[in-house]
């Protein structure tokens, strides 16, 4: 490394790169590409078991593991890249396999986790419009064109054509196309996307969706009134009294007697509203129970003693 005096200003010191600076790394990494997985966390031998075995058509790759959650493969090719976009989609355990071109400002959660590149089918697209530009044309009216397969390319297949698109997965996808040809007519060209993320909008992430939630609140269930329970508190009519004979009473009657009269004595959140009747607290009995164990004509212990 070499000494490089910093430019410094008002608001503190101020680095500026050059073009020449970077140019040899960007050159190292331009044919990479990003691997992401959604949703899942993959280790470094299971992608390499996937290349070794969906990609033999080409040389693997160097591969790098970043933190964020995403794999960096670096090609010897131009070709060896293009080969390996061209035939995508992949998946990997069920689970989808994004694949993007490496770029100097990439970022995970815009470039990944915002706008994807998926292939995109035009069924039934007059084969006039199969030129380069044509095709330019009706995939920038979707989001922003990348490539088309070989098929396309070479017109191997003319039931539909195909192409990459970059889209932006947190809008509505484009499901129809107006083409309006140099004669002035018009035609309505669908769409069909080969694999269309799952995206949260509650949440905001990519590969699942949130069930729509709704709380519930508890209502209790009305009675008839035939089968209402009533407390001997709360009855304050001779409706209600009526009712009780016949009719089961609340806990709170645990004598199953009418006329008595409860009161609360205690804490409630000690004894919770323990009750007992007015009757019972003036007829307690003080007599001692142990005198029947007295032996008579005991000088110890005497029935009549007197006093001490």
């Amino acid at each position: 490394m070499q000494y490089v005096a910093p430019n410094v200003t008002s608001e503190g010191i101020e680095i500026k790169i050059e073009d020449a600076d970077i140019e040899s790394e960007v050159q190292y990494w331009e044919t990479a590409l990003i691997l992401y997985a959604m949703g899942e966390e993959l280790s470094m031998n299971v992608v390499k078991n996937f290349m070794e075995r969906t990609w033999n058509f080409v040389k693997l790759p160097d591969m790098f593991y970043h933190e964020e959650g995403y794999f960096i493969l670096r090609f010897k090719s131009h070709d060896d890249l293009d080969a390996v976009l061209m035939r995508g989609p992949y998946t990997l355990r069920n689970i989808s396999v994004m694949l993007r071109e490496w770029k100097p400002n990439f970022d995970l959660k815009r470039d990944m986790l915002r706008t994807l590149p998926i292939w995109v089918k035009l069924p039934k697209l007059p084969l006039h419009l199969w030129g380069a530009k044509s095709l330019s044309k009706i995939g920038r009216a979707i989001r922003v064109p990348l490539v088309t397969d070989e098929c396309t390319a070479n017109k191997l297949r003319v039931s539909y054509a195909r192409i990459l698109v970059e889209v932006v997965i947190t809008k509505e996808m484009t499901k129809e196309i107006a083409i309006k040809d140099c004669e002035g007519r018009k035609l309505l060209q669908p769409v069909e996307y080969e694999w269309k993320p799952l995206y949260c909008e509650r949440c905001q992430c990519i590969g699942h969706k949130c069930k729509d939630y709704v709380k519930k609140q508890w209502k209790p269930k009305a009675m008839p009134p035939d089968q209402a329970i009533i407390c001997p508190t709360q009855a304050t009519s001779a409706e209600d009294v009526a009712k009780l004979k016949g009719k089961e009473i609340c806990k709170e009657n645990v004598d199953e007697q009418e006329d008595i009269n409860w009161i609360t004595i205690g804490s409630a959140t000690k004894d919770r509203g323990k009750r007992v009747s007015n009757n019972s607290l003036n007829d307690i009995n003080c007599v001692n129970g142990f005198e029947a164990l007295g032996v008579l004509n005991d000088s110890i212990y005497a029935l009549d003693r007197g006093p001490c």
